[in-house]
């Protein structure tokens, strides 16, 4: 076994601890976001079908996976009836926003994170995003949303 005569300084063992976190851990740190599942036409259909659901949480639900898919290059007939669907759930007055997709989320949320992923589909609809975002009725989570679906569309007008 190895037996030092003196005890290593700390001013010299620090540094070298920090460097070997730094080494270890550098290649698992990245900054880019993964790119976005493209949906099939499965898929599609059946969030398509959930938007037209009697319940709240359900169309919620369905709004909230379409965000999670990467939209912009999509049939653009069904691109502009989500579109349609999505804004007027984001302005409905007489959305219950109790009604809660995921936690801390509501409907207005997910429609707005729908109409952020859908390109310029979503772009057309703009003034009625604005519109929400200057609505106080409107929960701060949802505004939240809404802010970032324009960020998302400001790409895809440029």
């Amino acid at each position: 076994m190895l037996k030092l005569r003196r005890k290593p300084s700390p001013f010299l063992l620090f540094p070298l601890t920090l460097l070997l976190v730094f080494f270890l851990a550098s290649p698992w740190v990245s900054a880019k976001e993964p790119p976005k599942p493209k949906p099939q036409d499965w898929q599609i259909n059946g969030i398509i079908a959930a938007l037209d659901d009697g319940y709240d949480e359900v169309k919620g639900l369905g709004f909230w996976k379409l965000g999670e898919y990467e939209l912009k290059n999509f049939d653009k007939q069904k691109a502009e009836s989500i579109a349609q669907k999505a804004v007027k759930r984001l302005n409905d007055e007489k959305v219950d926003s109790s009604a809660r997709v995921t936690i801390g989320n509501d409907i207005r949320a997910s429609a707005a994170k729908a109409l952020g992923s859908l390109g310029e589909a979503g772009a057309k609809y703009v003034p009625d995003i604005l519109k929400s975002l200057n609505n106080k009725k409107i929960d701060v989570v949802s505004r939240g949303y809404a802010a970032e679906a324009l960020g998302n569309l400001g790409g895809s007008r440029c």
